[in-house]
């Protein structure tokens, strides 16, 4: 019995040691297999970098964007309306000397329209965009028109250097990305290589800003605000994928 217990044991010890064997190589795969993921996470060696620059420059003209639309229960009289308002409006810009460079309009849109709960009828609308080189005609051009039935325009800031300043911005944000990269790169201990991709896109900035330092002296006897110095945001945002390994 003794002896038979005893290669019992035997028997029972060379199984559990076969089995700690077989196991060895399973442990070691899902070792590798967790360890997959920061692999290839290690090995993608680069650093992404989001970037904008921005330039401010004088906004010397004005986008005046001019709704022309009139309503009549009768179409024919709904577009004879709208062309008399036509009319004047180019009346209006040769008078004031608008350059036809300067003027883009869509064609005339006619539609059937049902305003309140019984008022139906015929809709005209036409959009028309005048780049202003003088920015003091927008306000009288405003008056003239408003007096004239027209109540649908609005105008906005821009400037004739934003081409300029878009390549200016470009470049800042290229700068400050570089900057960056290398500034992370140090950090973790690695170098830039190169880059990998760049995708970027611009904005144009219409809200002017009045430079506080000589406002006071520049307020001509007829107070108005577009007596003052203006400045205008031209914005350029890039991401740039760059290249990376260990110092």
């Amino acid at each position: 019995m003794i002896i038979i217990s005893y290669r019992t044991a035997l028997i029972r010890q060379s199984k559990t040691q076969h089995i700690h064997t077989m196991n060895k190589p399973l442990v070691t795969l899902f070792i590798i297999l967790m360890m997959f993921p920061s692999l290839l996470s290690a090995t993608d060696n680069t650093i992404t970098i989001q970037a904008t620059g921005e330039v401010n420059v004088t906004a010397d003209m004005i986008l005046f964007n001019v709704n022309i639309t009139q309503f009549n229960t009768d179409a024919r009289e709904a577009f004879a309306e709208h062309k008399r308002q036509e009319a004047y409006l180019t009346s209006l810009l040769i008078e004031e000397g608008i350059d036809e460079r300067y003027i883009s309009a869509n064609p005339v849109n006619i539609s059937s329209v049902r305003r309140g709960n019984s008022v139906s009828g015929f809709e005209t609308r036409q959009q028309v965009q005048i780049v202003l080189l003088d920015v003091t005609q927008f306000e009288l051009m405003q008056v003239s028109m408003i007096e004239h039935g027209f109540g649908a325009f609005t105008g906005n800031f821009t400037s004739s250097k934003s081409d300029t300043a878009q390549k200016k911005a470009l470049k800042k944000a290229v700068d400050e990305a570089r900057n960056k990269a290398i500034l992370l790169a140090d950090a973790a201990g690695l170098k830039i290589t190169g880059v990998k991709s760049i995708q970027y896109g611009s904005t144009d900035g219409f809200t002017p800003r009045l430079r506080g330092v000589s406002m006071a002296m520049e307020l001509d006897s007829s107070g108005s605000l577009l007596q003052f110095e203006r400045t205008i945001p031209v914005r350029e945002s890039i991401t740039i994928i760059f290249g990376t390994e260990s110092l």
